[in-house]
């Protein structure tokens, strides 16, 4: 297991993280940090190699983290096809941070 991503999301839809060529992933581990002195929401999407961010494709929507809180959250593996991406966005720019661990497993040639 390796840390595959850590970012602090902003306001607008941000890529997190996206599968590569030949290799399928599983994210076992997501921690969302909120650095802010108030409540914000964060949206994760898993979205398919050329598509876009949309409700179909929604992990997590406007899921609440409180003020200067650590949540560890994961409900069950994140399974990841080549191409396919993990994107994001807050409700307030630069005081969201998500972190994410997992295994890359390359396909066998």
């Amino acid at each position: 297991m390796r840390k595959l991503f850590q970012v602090t999301l902003g306001a607008g839809d941000t890529l997190l993280y996206m599968c590569p060529a030949l290799t399928h992933t599983t994210v076992t581990a997501l921690y969302k940090v909120n650095t802010d002195a108030v409540a914000r929401t964060f949206r994760l999407h898993a979205v398919s190699s050329g598509g876009s961010v949309a409700l179909g494709n929604a992990l997590y929507y406007d899921e609440p983290i409180g003020a200067t809180r650590v949540h560890p959250r994961i409900d069950s593996a994140i399974q990841l096809e080549p191409g396919q991406m993990l994107r994001g966005l807050a409700s307030a720019g630069a005081v969201i941070v998500l972190t994410a661990f997992g295994i890359e497993v390359v396909d066998a040639a």
